[in-house]
């Protein structure tokens, strides 16, 4: 396995901004290529700061940290959107994954064979490998759908947001994901109630993961139902810049208000178990952050409820049917 860095866009950038003071940002697995871009950016007189904070996707853009140390750019390695470009000064570079699907999607056709039409869908890194992929399915006699939606580049889903795949679901008989990340492929299912099998070029496995799904969409149906009985909410406004949806918190708690429940407003960054352990007065929790930390979280104390969740759990105190409230495109 290889992974690539798009450095000519890096080149592109540099000549068309020419900044005094970059700042990179980078996933934990992509770090030491940042280092790696770091001292090459050095050699051309560019003073380089990486980031050491965690970095959970596209929507964790780092802008008001560039403003603190008066960086000029934010080059965002690992991830991306079809726009290239977000925020003010954040760019996004691509990070290839050049690893082969040939042998696991030799084995996919004996998984898939009930199956004519299918969705192919995958993350940023394998994106590349989209088209050939595709063709792949199509000489073994599948009829393969792929589309692009809001935000997102042909082919792509992130752990939010799932457009492409949800406009072309009523089209296919299953989804097939591309990668190793069981909760995108979790929540590809999720999202469109397709079957979805998931293709890990790495350990060459084909899985089915409707039972996982299953599990995800118990737990997440469970939280809601022991929220129902809370009083007194904390109710989570995410500080990384793209988590903040004031609007949803806005709504949330005049609709909790409605029903007699109490809620104060907690701002943070990193939301974890251990944090909200310290917040013992409160009942149950919801963030507006990113759905991700509630729906594949463990280890929580109290209810810790997603967006979509909250809504759910709106719907509930409402006395309305609450089934499926996960099956939509978006998340956030």
């Amino acid at each position: 396995m290889l992974i690539r860095l798009d450095t000519s866009r890096v080149l592109i950038e540099l000549e068309r901004h020419s900044p005094k003071t970059v700042l990179i940002v980078a996933p934990d697995g992509l770090l030491k290529m940042a280092y790696e871009l770091a001292s090459t950016l050095e050699a051309r007189n560019v003073e380089v700061v990486v980031s050491g904070e965690a970095c959970y996707g596209a929507c964790d853009l780092k802008e008001d940290a560039a403003e603190a140390i008066k960086a000029d750019m934010i080059l965002h390695i690992g991830h991306g959107l079809r726009e290239s470009r977000a925020g003010k000064k954040t760019c996004f570079i691509v990070a290839e994954d050049d690893v082969e699907f040939n042998k696991v999607i030799e084995k996919a056709v004996q998984s898939l064979k009930q199956f004519s039409k299918i969705g192919l869908y995958t993350i940023t890194q394998h994106l590349h490998k989209l088209s050939e992929v595709k063709a792949f399915f199509e000489k073994y006699g599948f009829k393969v759908e792929t589309n692009d939606g809001g935000k997102l580049s042909y082919g792509q889903i992130i752990g939010c947001e799932f457009q492409p795949a949800y406009s072309v679901k009523d089209d296919v008989d299953a989804f097939v994901f591309l990668g190793q990340s069981r909760f995108h492929a979790v929540a590809l299912m999720l999202s469109t109630g397709k079957p979805t099998y998931m293709l890990d070029p790495y350990l060459e496995e084909v899985i089915d993961v409707s039972p996982l799904a299953e599990d995800y969409w118990r737990r997440s149906l469970l939280a809601v139902y022991k929220a129902r009985d809370a009083e007194k909410f904390g109710v989570i406004i995410g500080l990384r810049e793209g988590q903040m949806k004031l609007h949803h918190v806005k709504r949330i708690r005049e609709g909790l208000a409605k029903h007699g429940k109490s809620s104060i407003l907690i701002a943070m960054r990193d939301i974890s178990a251990e944090r909200l352990n310290t917040f013992t007065w409160f009942d149950a929790f919801i963030q507006t952050a990113c759905p991700r930390i509630s729906i594949d979280g463990a280890g929580f104390n109290k209810p810790v409820l997603s967006t979509p969740q909250a809504y759910a759990l709106l719907n509930l105190l409402e006395g309305k049917d609450i089934e499926n409230f996960l099956r939509t495109p978006t998340w956030i």
